[in-house]
């Protein structure tokens, strides 16, 4: 067991100084907060579009300067003559002329050059609203009469999902945010179980590669430096997890007081995350991450030197993007493909999270797929092992499927000796 500790302390440490995996690490962090950055100052930045209304009717020019809103603001002038002047100082955006007969309508006029431009639309809409009650007062409408005319037919909304063919009542912001949900869990995936597979596949292949493999052998068993560096790169994992939960709560902390945070949770019902969706997800995620570590190992232990680090990677990430084009596919309909591939180890780990998060299958069918990849992983860690063994100390110029093929005939005369 010592000597585990040793192994693990060795891989975990010299990843966590290293470049690659600080950039890895921090870069995410980075671009987050500069994106938030611009987005603060932008919105900061952004004042609304300073419109002039010219109209010979002072209430009319008061009624067009009370709907002004954080879009438009609109300044009342009796004269064309000083809002032209106010134009040519660049002190307005635009210029909206309102006559009254015989009924009301306007000209705009927008410097090319405004701060902010005016969508023709709300200022169509604002003058809608004035011709309306000009009409209504002609017509001898009362108040209640023109909002009676203006009410519009209520028409009302349900999500439902089918689980064992009923149906079930959802929020409507449900699908919305499992739909988001599900893409980020495809990304997220992605990208750790490739990066990690391959720091882990370029750890044994770069070892292996410079003959220090021959050293460690000697003092450690290949069985011990196999679980060791597996361990190791899971905890840099941990790790990186920690870095963002941390930072993620120090955001929330500064930003929870926030209008725009308030007003986007306001709209988004995020209960729906402390589900048992997030559940099987987040194991499907530990399961991948780990599968696809043992991968790495045994694709790392198969090269000869340091140029075929490459060789090594390129399984993972052939794996690693079908399962992403998979679960693309997955988000706009759940074909047979699809289907399948929710059970198919490697596959399934990405595929299957979404199809639970879109309502296209229950979570019977995400329980079975998520034991069917338990199992492998357990079955196919057994197999590596074994391989490992047997070829971590074996150079060969052969392809990489037949160094596999001559793996794993020693692995099997290696468990059944001839007498």
């Amino acid at each position: 067991m010592p000597k585990f500790w040793v192994v693990f302390s060795q891989v975990y440490k010299k990843n966590l100084h290293s470049g690659s995996w600080l950039f890895l690490v921090l870069s995410p962090l980075v671009f987050a907060a500069l994106a938030g950055l611009m987005g603060y100052f932008i919105a900061q930045n952004v004042q609304p579009a300073q419109v002039a209304v010219v109209s010979s009717t002072p209430a009319l020019r008061q009624a067009i300067v009370k709907t002004s809103d954080d879009q438009v603001h609109f300044r009342g002038y009796a004269s064309a003559a000083k809002a032209n002047t106010a134009l040519n100082h660049e002190t307005l955006d635009g210029i909206l002329t309102v006559t009254t007969t015989p009924a009301i309508g306007a000209h705009y006029v927008e410097r090319s050059n405004a701060d902010q431009s005016v969508d023709t639309t709300t200022l169509t809409a604002t003058l809608s609203r004035l011709k309306l009650q000009q009409t209504a007062a002609q017509l001898h409408l009362t108040a209640g009469q023109l909002a009676a005319l203006l009410s519009p037919a209520k028409v009302t909304t349900k999500t439902v999902a089918i689980e064992n063919g009923k149906q079930v009542a959802k929020n409507d912001t449900a699908a919305a945010v499992n739909r988001g949900f599900a893409m980020v869990l495809t990304v997220f995936i992605m990208i750790i179980t490739m990066v990690y597979g391959s720091i882990l596949a370029q750890e044994i292949a770069t070892e292996k590669g410079s003959r220090i493999m021959e050293i460690l052998l000697s003092s450690v068993s290949a069985t011990t430096q196999f679980f060791g560096k597996l361990a190791g790169i899971l905890a840099l994992l941990v790790t990186q997890i920690v870095v963002y939960v941390v930072a993620g709560g120090l955001a929330w902390f500064f930003l929870r007081e926030r209008d725009f945070v308030k007003g986007l949770l306001a709209q988004v019902d995020l209960s729906v995350l402390a589900s048992p969706i997030t559940l099987i997800a987040v194991l499907f995620f530990v399961i991948g991450v780990m599968t696809y570590a043992v991968l790495a190992a045994l694709t790392g232990s198969l090269v000869s030197n340091q140029e075929q680090v490459q060789t090594a990677v390129m399984p993972i990430s052939m794996l690693g993007l079908a399962g992403y084009f998979l679960a693309m596919i997955a988000q706009s309909g759940d074909s047979l493909l699809v289907q399948v591939a929710s059970y198919v180890p490697f596959l399934n780990i990405t595929v299957m999270p979404v199809q639970l998060a879109l309502d296209h299958v229950g979570y019977g069918a995400a329980w079975t797929s998520l034991v069917i990849a338990g199992v492998f992983l357990i079955g196919f860690t057994w197999v590596v092992v074994g391989v490992y063994r047997s070829n971590v100390l074996v150079y060969s110029d052969a392809g990489f499927i037949k160094r596999l093929r001559t793996s794993l005939s020693i692995w099997q005369a290696e468990r059944h000796p001839r007498a």
